[in-house]
Formats: C-alpha cells, sequence, structure tokens
C-alpha cells in the first residue's frame, strides 16, 4: 500500500524519495490519502532511507519527525518520555 500512496504522489523511486525526504512525502500522502496514512508511514519513510527497520525510531526522533510534519504526537508516547527510570 505504501509504495502505491507514493507512486500516487509523484514518488516513483528511492532516489525521488531521498530528494523530496519522508516529512515532505508523508505530507504529499496524506494530502491525498488523508487519515487513511498515519505517522507510522512518516516513521516508516525516514527509519527506510537510513536502512533501519520501520519500527526503530526513537523517541526523540518521532519527536523530531512530528514537528517537522506538523502533526502531534500521540499523548501514550508524551507519557511514555515522562515516566522515570525503575530501581
Amino acid at each position: 500500500v505504501s509504495a502505491r500512496w507514493l507512486r500516487a504522489v509523484g514518488i516513483d523511486t528511492v532516489t525521488e524519495l531521498r530528494r523530496v525526504g519522508p516529512v515532505e512525502a508523508y505530507g504529499r500522502v496524506t494530502y491525498r490519502f488523508g487519515r487513511a496514512a498515519n505517522r507510522n508511514l512518516l516513521y516508516a519513510l525516514a527509519m527506510g532511507l537510513e536502512g533501519r527497520a520501520y519500527n526503530d525510531a526513537t523517541a526523540a526522533e518521532k519527536r523530531r519527525l512530528c514537528q517537522e510534519a506538523g502533526i502531534a504526537l500521540p499523548s501514550a508516547a508524551v507519557g511514555r518520555e515522562k515516566r522515570k527510570p525503575r530501581r
């Protein structure tokens, strides 16, 4: 599905995805397909371009990507970051 969405918004190759970047690509997809695409696509695009697993983004990376894309982090993720480590 993700590859089909990217092709539909004019991103046909990895080279083109690198050129526009994950945030712009995510913005194009969400503009075209709306809520069908969620922030996990943003994380997957960014991590994929770095050769990392789609779910490998750290909390800081997720926060930065969401800020750049102009979307809010889920409240559960914010809450997890505030917890103190167990001793």
